[in-house]
């Protein structure tokens, strides 16, 4: 079972999108692999489970991805790839999605170091003062049972979803 790393967020869609695809263009991440690649297709999925990408910056800019994003009420979700695993962006959350075994997290000191090194620099990137470790079923339940942080970590408990809550100090 793969990892993902849950964040609340309080920006839009469009905002974290942006926030996401600028830092991964710009700067970067320091704990986060960006692609390799000069450019990042970002999936874009709507309510009518329609697909489709948009290439940034070759297609479009950040700020321009933004501005389509919330001119569409409809789009539920953003993939956007990383080298390794994605970043999943729903409205009030962003999801880092790795393809490590939850099991190693839990036992191997080492990943839950790495882990814990990509979750505390998202969670400092989105000012988020939680964060929710889990197996990869956990983006099952958002848009549907969970609509935002408290139903999230409610349904994980009553799904039996492994999983941890991190709070981290404030400041």
């Amino acid at each position: 079972m793969a990892i993902e790393i849950l964040v609340p967020t309080s920006r839009t869609l469009a905002g974290a999108t942006r926030a996401v695809v600028e830092q991964l263009l710009g700067p970067g991440f320091v704990n986060i692999d960006s692609s390799s690649e000069s450019s990042i297709e970002v999936e874009l999925t709507n309510v009518d489970s329609k697909e489709w990408g948009e290439f940034v910056p070759d297609d479009l800019s950040a700020g321009e991805l933004s501005d389509k994003i919330r001119a569409d009420k409809e789009i539920l979700r953003i993939r956007v790839p990383l080298r390794i695993g994605h970043f999943l962006l729903f409205p009030g959350f962003v999801v880092l999605c790795r393809t490590d075994e939850y099991e190693e997290f839990i036992t191997d000191p080492r990943a839950r170091q790495i882990i814990g090194r990509e979750a505390l620099e998202l969670a400092h990137a989105f000012g988020a003062e939680e964060i929710v470790i889990a197996g990869d079923a956990a983006t099952d339940f958002l848009g549907s049972e969970a609509n935002d942080w408290t139903s999230l970590k409610e349904v994980l408990e009553e799904e039996e979803i492994q999983h941890e809550v991190l709070r981290l100090p404030k400041g």
